[in-house]
């Protein structure tokens, strides 16, 4: 097949999503499918141009064999909604008028988030007659309503109105949790659409970092978190239970960048945490470095209903490393880490609660490596991303086959 990812998302930016494509786009190469890559200019998540790249119209480019197609976008802040609106509107035109003029593609998959991304993929099932595959890590804009990022209102109404469009012109969609799929069917979207795959990892990321008593090198425990330093995540309550426990000789880093980083620095600061450390965002393989490192992972989510379908793709990544996991959730991840008996969970928006869990981790080193161990067992068995593309291999085969059926 011809396949054609369309992502505003897209390495060398670092990130889930980026990952994600970039690794399902390795491996369907490697299964003997033509994959092309339609994107932006990489600038997230400052709203800056990585270097070395410039503005430009449009960049082609080959990376590892697959073909990924650059295209014209403004570079708004990524702090304020009018900014996020103007970079992914731009990305939207420039990419469906790329898209119609390149080849017409067996299958095109659109990551969402960015909503507006749909349109490419409306545009070549119309225009093309290519099949359209949603993608969806988030709903959008429920979730941006839920974070105080969107006010309720004609805007809002607007966006609902558009992705429920998207959701029904699609020939398949992806969700990466069972509560996704659940929002779509209850949104009236047919259930023989939908296809569940989670997040994942490859292979690489099973390296073995369980050991002996967590302090035995320095005297320090060290809690890891890693990910988009944003209103999802409510790292304060990190900072809070840093400061509590301040005194117990347990380091805290935070590693990558987001709209609340100055926010959180300043607090540490103003809380003199002096057992609190911030590092920028970093390649995978520094990342994975990170994790071997940490004796603990925190994995935190804000307390609100429409956050207990979200399934962050760290926490599998921080399970194939062998750490115990202190989530701070409710809903699917919450009942995946006690499912699996990978750590501990905690109510969240609870400072008092995530303090008691990492002092639990740190005092108990037997039943922590226990629990990291059952995580990678869980992950080797059930979500390597070369199991997870052949799964989106037979979705895409499937949804091809229909649609030449239908010509």
């Amino acid at each position: 097949m011809n396949i054609l990812f369309v992502t505003f998302y897209f390495p060398p930016e670092v990130g889930a999503p980026q990952r994600r494509i970039w690794e399902f786009a390795v491996r369907l190469k490697e299964r003997g499918h033509r994959v092309k890559i339609l994107t932006g200019f990489p600038n997230y998540p400052q709203g800056k141009l990585i270097s070395p790249y410039q503005r430009r119209l449009y960049l082609r480019e080959n990376m590892d064999g697959i073909e990924v197609l650059r295209v014209f976008h403004f570079l708004g802040s990524r702090q304020g909604k009018l900014g996020r609106a103007v970079a992914e509107g731009s990305f939207a035109s420039s990419a469906s008028i790329a898209a119609l003029l390149e080849a017409a593609p067996d299958v095109v998959i659109v990551e969402s988030p960015s909503l507006l991304s749909g349109w490419v993929g409306t545009l070549l099932k119309r225009m093309r007659g290519s099949a359209f595959v949603l993608h969806l890590s988030d709903l959008i804009p429920d979730m941006a309503v839920a974070l105080g990022m969107l006010s309720p209102g004609s805007l809002a109404n607007l966006l609902h109105r558009m992705a429920h469009w998207f959701y029904r012109e699609a020939d398949g969609i992806v969700v990466v949790t069972e509560g996704l799929r659940s929002a779509l069917v209850k949104k009236e979207i047919s259930p023989d659409k939908i296809q569940f795959i989670m997040n994942g990892v490859e292979e690489d990321w099973l390296a073995d970092g369980t050991g002996g008593h967590p302090r035995a090198a320095n005297g320090v425990f060290r809690v890891l978190y890693f990910g988009n330093h944003g209103a999802a995540q409510n790292l304060s309550v990190i900072l809070d239970a840093a400061g509590i426990l301040k005194e117990e000789g347990i380091a805290f880093d935070f590693v990558g960048d987001g709209i609340e980083k100055p926010s959180l620095m300043e607090k540490a600061s103003q809380m003199r945490l002096n057992n609190v450390f911030f590092h920028s965002s970093m390649p995978r393989v520094q990342i994975a470095e990170r994790l071997i490192g940490a004796d603990a992972v925190v994995v935190p989510l804000v307390g609100r209903p429409e956050m207990e379908a979200a399934v962050p793709s760290k926490l599998f990544e921080a399970m194939a490393a062998g750490k115990p996991i202190v989530l701070t959730a409710r809903g699917e991840s919450a009942q995946l880490v006690r499912r699996v008996d990978a750590g501990w969970v905690v109510e969240p928006d609870n400072p008092k609660a995530l303090a008691e869990a990492i002092w639990a981790v740190c005092t108990n080193p037997e039943e922590a490596q226990k629990k990291g161990e059952k995580g990678r067992a869980f992950v080797k068995q059930h979500c390597l991303r070369s199991a997870l593309t052949e799964r989106l291999e037979e979705m895409l085969q499937e949804i091809a086959a229909r649609k030449r059926k239908r010509v």
